[in-house]
């Protein structure tokens, strides 16, 4: 049959909500992007699709396509609830039944095989500065102290990119606070560690600076093949010998250099 949408029409979550889903159930910052990529490889993030393809052993449900086929419905209506509940539910009930795949199998993505072909690579850039993405409203999430939610997923993700070691929970406590804080004080930004719009836009462009590739090693002119006339060849060879031993060290001294700008 294919795709089939028994439990009413599509409905998409955006790759944001699909990563931070996963973060607040369980998986690695890094692992969650991964995740919400493998989702948009499988389904386009759909909530309510089910692939009905008995010829290829599929009955796969939702965003991560979870499989109800055959000997794994009895198993998989145990853990996570039926089909329908699964699209009924939305994405809380959709991303745990990932994370428990994914736990299954030893912390791996090896049950998708969108993640097995590599398909799921070419979604990856949407993961960078999660921070930066708006909810559906719109409008720039503010979250504080006290506050629960997936934009506090999406700011401990962004935080933990630039090293401060946060567990991502989607709870807004004392140790998000002070790495807001900290984050606030080394961006010339009012240190209230309240995450409003201006803390959001410093914080996408420093998570896009820090996982920028490195520039490219500066290299200087290559060495005369031949002396030029009237030069005494003895001197360039020196000079070339000297290049040689030096510009490795020079070249790696510039780009590291241009790393700390």
């Amino acid at each position: 049959m294919g795709d089939i949408w028994p439990y009413g029409p599509p409905k998409y979550a955006t790759f944001a909500q699909a990563a931070a889903a996963l973060a607040q159930n369980g998986m690695d910052a890094a692992s969650a992007i991964v995740g919400a990529a493998i989702g948009t490889a499988e389904s386009s993030r759909d909530l309510t699709v089910i692939n009905d393809t008995p010829a290829t052993g599929d009955y796969s449900v939702g965003i991560w396509q979870i499989n109800y086929y055959g000997s794994l419905d009895a198993g998989r209506t145990a853990a996570y609830g039926s089909p329908e509940q699964l699209v009924t539910g939305g994405i809380t009930p959709q991303s745990k039944a990932a994370v428990g795949v994914w736990r299954g199998a030893g912390r791996s993505f090896t049950p998708w095989s969108t993640y097995n072909s590599g398909a799921y690579q070419q979604y990856l850039s949407q993961g960078v500065g999660l921070g930066s993405v708006a909810p559906t409203t719109g409008a720039e999430p503010v979250v504080q102290q006290g506050s629960s939610s997936q934009a506090v997923s999406l700011l401990q993700t962004d935080l933990n990119i630039l090293g401060y070691g946060l567990t991502v929970d989607g709870v807004f406590g004392p140790a998000t606070r002070a790495a807001v804080v900290n984050f606030q004080a080394q961006h010339s930004l009012a240190t209230d560690g309240i995450a409003g719009p201006q803390t959001w836009s410093a914080l996408a462009a420093a998570v896009s600076k820090s996982v920028a590739p490195p520039p490219a090693p500066v290299t200087g002119p290559a060495a005369p093949a031949q002396a030029p006339a009237g030069v005494d060849p003895g001197l360039v060879a020196a000079w070339s010998n000297l290049a040689e031993q030096t510009g490795p060290f020079v070249n790696q001294w510039l780009t590291t250099l241009n790393t700390l700008r």
